[in-house]
């Protein structure tokens, strides 16, 4: 996992691998307050944005989840959203298996799981070895609007 905003970007920047650098570009260099909600092409199905508007729950509410594909890059466009994320392990079992089919899989309770607060400005990189459970709140409902740039991890091993 990683996680930053766009402070420092241009000393940060080349620190990260080129697919994750276009993915975070894209977020940098779109007006995403004026974008619906919905999927946004920009490399196909090998990198592409999702808009979402979502209110947020306790996180006993919310399922963790993990993805074996592609890598996401959620971004906060606005509002105040927890989310739990802990690293894979064999004590970590899902409830449910999609990740052949649907790239994920989805766990009641994640073990070690620690939670980072997102606030509009913020972005986090989960890869498929972070299980992490997005749109949570410690205050209750509150409504949230954020982008997650799906990148498939075959573009992070070299040729």
């Amino acid at each position: 996992m990683i996680f930053g905003d766009f402070m420092n970007w241009e000393e940060e920047r080349n620190s990260l691998s080129p697919v994750i650098q276009k993915a975070l570009e894209y977020i940098k260099n779109t007006d995403l307050v004026q974008l619906d909600t919905g999927k946004y092409e920009i490399e196909g199905d090998d990198l592409f944005a999702v808009v979402q508007e979502m209110s947020t729950v306790d996180k006993s509410e919310r399922r963790a989840e993990c993805h074996s594909k592609y890598i996401d890059v959620q971004y906060l466009i606005s509002g105040e959203e927890i989310i739990g994320f802990a690293r894979e392990s064999r004590e970590n079992v899902p409830v449910e298996n999609e990740l052949e089919t649907k790239d994920y899989a989805l766990y009641e309770e994640i073990k070690g799981e620690m939670e980072l607060a997102l606030y509009p400005g913020m972005f986090a990189i989960f890869f498929p070895s972070d299980l992490h459970r997005p749109g949570c709140s410690r205050n209750g409902r509150t409504t949230i609007k954020k982008v997650v740039v799906k990148v498939n991890k075959k573009w992070l091993i070299p040729n």
